[in-house]
């Protein structure tokens, strides 16, 4: 046992190396030799590695925050498609499965791909009861090979850190966040049951088309959904589009498609996702959506969802206020993301010294009053792309990317740091406000959250999303102390006197920095 672990660990490590040498060889071919544009040697780095990388690098094409226009526009070439693998080494994947060659398992299937990603390929097949399905096969070893590329990854990021390169992006943030969701997307039953979920919350709206998942069909590697006749991708539609000035007349007359139209609705149908359902599709990037007939819109691909609960009515006001140009209303929510940060500790403050608590309210709420009035006016440069309608602003500065990525920034400035659910709605609505820029360039974020405050106003939303949540249903507070024992309770008493210390520390940093800049903080002082 000993010596055939040994032996797979060094077999292991002989790949890894093998690897690594490979990423570093074409580094420097790209670097040093290549003559290509800057762009295209970047996309050919992902490319040409293959595997997780070529995941990671349509990652990046979406992220206008982190990279330039003429960079994102390259890699989205990534989403075309990955050169297929032979069928005897997929069909070996399903047997292994299902226990039996798909042909004998569905009424027919053909052995040519309709699709070829990093991850799967995907067929088309028949059930015995007469059902067209698309049938998605995991690649062989891709779990493995992935889990390899990420330990490459994350050395390759420790690698860069030790050089303290002054980069715009934070690689090591990236790819974090990027190895966590991909490792979801290697489980196909973790989509099964996403689509499954999406499939039922979207029922009411004829509009938005999710293709049915046979669960009972579907397994670790293979999964079987409904297949879609005559559906467009959108990033066929995309690069048709930029070959062919005609084409959004054409999908008006033979299809009754208005690109324009799709473009508004694409971004309402997230925010409804996110808003009223809770659950969205969080990854709705080109390849993961189609467009079909007389105006519907659907979604491929549901390994990266999204789920929120109540707490999205602070988001949700945050957004009207932006629709409503009212920066002050925005402001004061993102001041409540704030106080919530540290609630605990102004409460325990308040608790143990109520005599200089009842001095500082006074002086806290005035803090507060300069804290959003100063937000709104730095609100007001980072939005003025989305308020002010100037032809001349070039599309990359009016992507929601930059905006939200902006917003963020100034946000943590004030010490308000948001919720990850709010991050990751803020990136999946980035890129589906990159979409319909591409489909529209015309489109404006405002007048699209005009457009769903319209369908569904603030206290109608606010009702729905309060109906639609359980926290009122949680057991009822416990006191947090009486079931300690002697021990516990001393340890608990020391650990909370640690607790107001920093608190009063941190509320003496924050009225020291207004009282020096502010005269009249320093009076009521």
């Amino acid at each position: 046992m000993f010596f055939s672990d040994l032996i797979g660990s060094i077999v292991e490590t002989g790949k890894f190396l093998t690897r690594l040498w490979r990423v570093f060889k074409l580094a420097g071919r790209l670097t040093f030799i290549s003559s290509a544009p800057r762009p295209v040697r970047f996309r050919q780095f992902f490319e040409e590695t293959g595997g997780a990388f070529i995941k990671f690098g349509q990652i990046l094409a979406l992220r206008h925050d982190f990279l330039p226009l003429t960079y994102t526009d390259e890699l989205l070439k990534l989403l075309a498609g990955v050169r297929a693998l032979p069928f005897p080494a997929m069909e070996a994947v399903f047997i292994a499965e299902r226990g039996v060659r798909p042909s004998d398992f569905f009424h027919t299937f053909n052995p040519e791909p309709i699709a070829s990603a990093s991850i799967s390929q995907v067929y088309r097949a028949t059930l015995k009861t007469g059902e067209e399905v698309a049938v998605k096969i995991a690649r062989p070893g891709v779990v493995e090979d992935f889990e390899r590329d990420f330990i490459l990854a994350s050395f390759l990021v420790g690698l860069i850190s030790i050089f303290r390169l002054p980069l715009a992006i934070n690689l090591d943030e990236a790819v974090q966040e990027f190895i966590a969701w991909t490792r979801r997307e290697l489980d196909f039953r973790y989509e099964a049951r996403n689509g499954a979920a999406l499939y039922r919350h979207s029922h009411e709206h004829p509009d938005t088309v999710i293709p049915k998942v046979y669960l009972e069909f579907s397994t670790e590697r293979v999964l079987v959904t409904e297949y879609m006749r005559g559906v467009a991708r959108l990033d066929t539609v995309l690069n048709k589009l930029s070959k062919n000035p005609n084409l959004p007349a054409d999908l008006r007359r033979d299809y009754r498609i208005d690109l324009e139209t799709m473009a508004y609705y694409f971004m309402i149908d997230g925010m409804r996702q996110y808003f009223i359902d809770g659950f969205f599709h969080a990854d709705p990037h080109p390849a993961n959506v189609f467009l079909l007939p007389d105006n519907r819109l659907g979604y491929f691909d549901f390994g990266i969802m999204g789920e929120v609960g109540r707490e999205r009515i602070d988001l949700l006001k945050v957004m009207h206020g932006l629709a409503q140009e009212d920066l002050a209303a925005v402001s004061k929510v993102f001041l409540d993301f704030s106080r919530r940060g540290f609630a605990a500790e102004v409460e325990l403050f308040r608790a143990h010294k109520r005599l200089e608590h009842a001095r500082y309210a006074g002086v806290i709420k005035k803090i507060e009053e300069i804290i959003v009035e100063n937000f709104r006016e730095e609100l007001i440069q980072v939005l003025a792309p989305w308020y002010h309608h100037d032809p001349s602003v070039p599309t990359g500065n009016k992507s929601a990317s930059v905006i939200f990525s902006k917003l963020m920034l100034k946000a943590e400035s004030y010490s308000v740091y948001l919720p990850r659910e709010v991050t990751i709605f803020f990136r999946s609505l980035a890129i589906a406000d990159m979409v319909a820029l591409k489909l529209c360039p015309e489109f404006n974020m405002i007048t699209a959250l005009k457009m769903f405050f319209k369908e569904y106003p603030l206290t109608k939303a606010i009702e729905i999303i309060e109906e639609k949540t359980h926290e009122a249903e949680l057991l009822p507070d416990i006191d947090p102390v009486s079931h300690y024992d002697y021990e516990q309770l001393l340890e608990f008493k020391v650990h909370e006197r640690e607790r107001l210390a920093l608190a009063t520390e941190r509320l003496a940093n924050l009225v020291a920095y207004y009282a020096e800049r502010y005269p009249e903080v320093r009076k009521m002082l």
